[in-house]
C-alpha cells in the first residue's frame, strides 16, 4: 500500500465498499469529512497501514492509500485534492 511518500505527515483515505465514497481515518473510525481526518506522522506509518489492513479484511474499505499533506495541513498533491473536491469544470 506504501509506495514512495516524501512528505511528514499524511492523512489515511480509501473508499467505503458499500457506497464508494471518498472516506478518511479518524483515529478510530472512517468518515466522509475531511475535517475529522487523523494527522499521521510519519513515523506512524506501519501502524495505520496494518490499520487499514485490518478494516479492508472486515470488508469496510477498499483501496486505502495515505494523503501527503503540506507542512500547512493541505493535501498536496493533485490527485488528492480531486479525489476530495470532485471534479470541477
Amino acid at each position: 500500500m506504501v509506495k514512495k511518500l516524501k512528505g511528514d505527515f499524511f492523512f489515511l483515505s480509501a473508499n467505503d465498499l458499500k457506497t464508494g465514497a471518498v472516506i478518511y481515518y479518524d483515529g478510530n473510525n472512517w468518515s466522509r469529512k475531511i475535517e475529522k481526518a487523523f494527522k499521521i506522522n510519519r513515523d506512524e506509518i506501519e501502524k495505520y497501514e496494518n490499520i487499514a489492513k485490518n478494516f479492508e479484511k472486515k470488508c469496510i474499505i477498499i483501496s486505502p492509500i495515505f494523503v501527503e499533506l503540506t507542512d500547512e495541513g493541505r493535501i498536496k498533491k493533485l490527485r488528492d485534492i480531486i479525489r476530495y473536491k470532485g471534479l470541477t469544470f
